[in-house]
This record gives structure tokens, sequence and C-alpha cells, in this order.
């Protein structure tokens, strides 16, 4: 084998191939407010989670919990107070310990509302069979009098619904419900989430965010649905792979549902989470969340004859409405071509409604009928950090396949301790992605020299050696 060239110019110190996110700006938990962000702090400091994350599940949880008995309303346009949220951590971040908390009050009541329901169904079932016995002919009634309606299923949360089954739902059993997994891959990587089914899962999505009617037209019968004024909120967690897909999937960003999303990636804790010996089903500001979250689950909804809600109609103070039109403004004025979010504009776009949004979650929680001006501009630093957020996932240099690629046959030289090699012998016995063809073996090549992690004499190419 050929000796380098002893007058090739050492090369300077190896770059890594794969740069990390730029670090994520703090999250603004006071302007949660007096409820909710003392709930946040404390479930941070105890899971040890980052309190971006802790503030993901209780704002997801707050919107569930507001979203059926209220709606904003402003010079006759409705907003839902509905939110999408996603949240990126990897396995072992605690994400399910932090959702557990924050949906304590909705998961007991759901508790509850099932044990009600088996005990009707059951009685529903025996009125069935007691009028089929009496009379065979007219199975719907008994000695005369019409059976009562089958009673609904009260599934508040749901982590992995076809979308047909989400709409049935929301227009037969209850008209406010929540998409919530913990494992956002379940729900990504199931049928509904496949290539044919996508495009329709995506779009029924967006129109439930808008709060449009549902409309099923369909030929066989039973199957056409049309409903008004039904409620979802959605919380994705996802591991960091995922979002990475998720950020560059071309029918996600075309059809906007990634805007609607409230998107946080924060810097794991891993390696620093003491254990904190405390009782969080006892301590103070989680208890006076529930104790807010808890009335409102138990608050029964205002309904119409065809089961849509009737929401009670939030409007904001003048001074609210001032502020909350200036900020309007302000956003529209950067999203043009040379302004500061001209490369986040579906997010921009919709940043101004989701305000609107967290500030009415806001005033509701704390047992407001008219959004302020407090609510507004705490409101205004909460989406002020999820555009700041999705600015930084997005307009990082994204990692591209040859960096990956690149990285991985790094490793693989280095595992394998291939020192020296000419790029025949790389194309002959080295790992099969880096032998897809002469021409994709020679951009990996040229990927780690031009990081310095190979020297070459244009023949041969060595390994460079770096002392820990």
């Amino acid at each position: 084998m050929q000796q380098l060239d002893p007058k090739l110019e050492l090369p300077r110190s190896p770059r890594s191939l794969i740069e990390s996110n730029p670090v994520a700006e703090p999250y603004p938990v006071q302007a949660l407010g007096g409820i909710l962000g003392p709930a946040v702090e404390r479930m941070a400091e105890v899971i040890g989670v980052p309190q971006a994350l802790a503030a993901q599940s209780v704002l997801a949880a707050s919107a569930l919990a507001t979203q059926g008995h209220a709606g904003l309303l402003l010079d006759g346009r409705s907003y839902p107070l509905s939110l999408y949220l996603i949240t990126v951590a990897a396995s072992g971040d605690r994400k399910t310990a932090a959702d557990r908390f924050a949906l304590l009050p909705a998961r007991q009541w759901e508790r509850e509302q099932w044990q009600r329901y088996r005990e009707q169904l059951a009685r529903y079932r025996a009125a069935q069979r007691q009028a089929q016995h009496i009379n065979p002919a007219d199975p719907d009634s008994a000695n005369g009098l019409p059976l009562e309606a089958e009673p609904s299923a009260p599934r508040l949360i749901t982590t992995d619904p076809t979308i047909e089954a989400l709409i049935k739902g929301l227009c037969h059993d209850l008209p406010s419900m929540g998409l919530f997994c913990d494992e956002g891959g379940q729900f990504l990587g199931s049928s509904t989430m496949s290539r044919d089914n996508r495009l329709k899962a995506v779009t029924t999505l967006s129109s439930l965010w808008d709060g449009s009617p549902i409309d099923r037209a369909r030929s066989m019968v039973g199957e056409s649905l049309r409903a008004y004024d039904r409620r979802l909120s959605l919380h994705l967690m996802l591991q960091p792979y995922l979002a990475m897909q998720l950020l560059s999937d071309p029918l996600l960003q075309g059809q906007g549902i990634l805007g609607r999303c409230l998107m946080t990636w924060p810097t794991s804790l891993a390696g620093q989470r003491s254990y904190q010996a405390v009782d969080l089903s006892k301590d103070a500001a989680l208890k006076r969340y529930h104790r807010r979250l808890s009335a409102l689950f138990y608050q029964p909804w205002s309904l119409s004859a065809d089961g849509a809600l009737q929401l009670s109609p939030l409007s904001l103070s003048p001074l609210a409405r001032r502020r909350w039109i200036d900020l309007h403004d302000a956003i529209e004025a950067q999203l043009g071509e040379f302004g500061e979010l001209a490369s986040v504009r579906p997010s921009g776009s919709k940043a101004a409604d989701n305000l609107l949004r967290v500030a009415g979650i806001l005033a509701v929680v704390e047992d407001s009928g008219v959004v302020e001006v407090d609510h507004i501009q705490r409101a205004s630093a909460l989406i002020g950090y999820y555009l700041t957020e999705i600015q930084r996932l997005t307009e990082h240099e994204p990692v591209c396949r040859v960096k990956e690629e690149a990285d991985r046959l790094l490793r693989w030289l280095q595992v394998k301790d291939w020192k020296r090699f000419s790029i025949r012998e790389l194309n002959r016995n080295g790992p099969r992605f880096a032998r897809k063809s002469s021409r994709h073996a020679a951009k990996l090549l040229v990927e780690l020299i031009d990081h310095h992690w190979l020297i070459t004499d244009g023949h041969t190419f060595e390994v460079r050696h770096v002392q820990s």
C-alpha cells in the first residue's frame, strides 16, 4: 500500500458532522398565571422534566377542560379554545410522568363516567332483552313504551384512534375530546397516518382545529354524519427522530397542520435529575391546579338537542381587544418576504389565532368571564416563545442524508479499525449503505475529508486518530 505524501498539509482538528440544535429559550412560566404556572414549576422540579415539557402537558389539559364550556367571540368571528401541541423528548425524559400529573383531573372524571356508563349499558341491555321477550316483533319497545337511547361511551381522551372512530366519537359520544399520546409514534405509525390515509387525517384534524362542522357523506346507510360545535385538542409527545421526519414532511407542511401546532423541543435533563422525596398529590400548587381543572371537568356541558356544545361567549375587554389587534398587525407585518417570520409563515399566520385561544384558556381557568389585557399580554409572551422555538427548529441547517451516512461510515471505520483503505476496498468490503455506488461512496468520503476526519493522497485514505 502506498505511503501518504509526507508533504501533505496536516488537517485541522476534526469537526462534528452533525451539529446539535441551538439551545432552547427558557419557557416563560410566569405568563401561565397563578394557577397553571406554580403547577408547572413544581412538576418540573419534582418529576425532573424541563419546564417547557411540563407546560405543554398542563396547557393541553387546560384546553381540554375549557374548550367544551366557552368560545371566544370577536367582531362576529368565533375562536375555539382548543389547542394542538407537539412536544419533542427522547425516551427516558419522563414524558409519561408529566402527562399523568397534568391529566389527573381528566382521568378521574373519565374513570367515574366509565363506571356510570357500564351501569347504564347493563340496564339498557336488560331492558332490550325484556322488550324482545314481551314483543319479539318490536324489540324497541317494552309494554308499549319506547326504550331509552343507548348510552354514549365517555371516551374523553383517546390515544390511537382511526379518523373514522374519532369523528364518530365526537358525533355520537362526547362532543369535546382530547387526542393525547405520550408516545406520539404510536399515532403517527398507525394506519390513520399511513401513506394512503394521511391526507384525509391531516385535513380532518385541521378542520377540527378550525371549529368547522363535521360533514361526512357516505353511500352506506347510517355512515353519513353532520355535526356542529365539536371540539378537539391534541398533544403528541414525539421522539426526536420522528420530529425531524415531521418537520421535513412536505404533505404536513403543505396542508398547514404544523402551523396550527405549538411546538417545543426542550433540552433533556437526563443525568441531572436527583430524586425528590415529594408527594406531588399533596403539594399545594398541584392541589390548587387539580381543584380548578376538576371543577371544569365536572361542570356539565350545555348541549343542544343535536348534541352540539352550547358554548358560553367569551369577549375581550376594550383594552384587550385593542392590544390583540396591535399584536395581530405586528405579526402580520413580519410575515412578508423580508419579515422576521417569513421563514415560519405557516406558524406565524396562525400565531394571532393561537394567542387568542391561549388568552381565553387562561381567562376561563382563572374564572374570568372576560379576556382582560393581562391575559392577552401573557398569551403574547407564550406565543412569542413558540414562534422563537419553531424558528430555532426549522432555520438551523438540516441534517442531510449524506451527513448522516458519513457519520455512520466514520463510526463503522472506527469500530472495524480501518485505519487506511482505498475506495476500491470500501466498495468491496465496506458497509452496505456506503456501497450503493462508487459515486455515493465518494460523496461520503468527501464529507469526511471536508470535516477533517480523513486525510488522503488521492489514492488511499487514512482515518485521523483523535486523542481523548
